[in-house]
């Protein structure tokens, strides 16, 4: 009966603090997380910013296509439609994954 007592309850082991050596590289690995975590944010905002300026170059060349009278839809007047929805998606995607991980703790 004892040893059945034993093997249900875990025995705790004793803490040891992690020295001067466990500190400093504990440190080194969370400031590491941390300046990649900062890094990958400023790239995705640098790539939203990329993308918004495209959208807004597409949304002129549209505009132009509209002002020259073509009511016809062309080739060139569809791709820029579809350039248009394709960059609006992308951006969208960023922001949310941009809000999801500004979320997370």
């Amino acid at each position: 009966m004892d040893d059945m007592n034993q093997t249900l309850v875990p025995v705790a082991e004793p803490e040891s603090k992690p020295g001067l050596v466990g500190t400093f590289t504990l440190g080194l690995a969370v400031w590491g997380r941390e300046m990649w975590r900062i890094l990958t944010g400023q790239a995705k905002r640098h790539e939203v910013r990329q993308l918004t300026a495209r959208l807004r170059e597409e949304m002129a060349v549209l505009a132009r296509l509209d002002a020259t009278g073509q009511a016809t839809p062309g080739p060139e007047r569809d791709l820029c439609r579809t350039q248009i929805e394709m960059l609006k998606a992308e951006i969208a995607r960023l922001r949310r994954e941009e809000e999801a991980t500004e979320s997370r703790p």
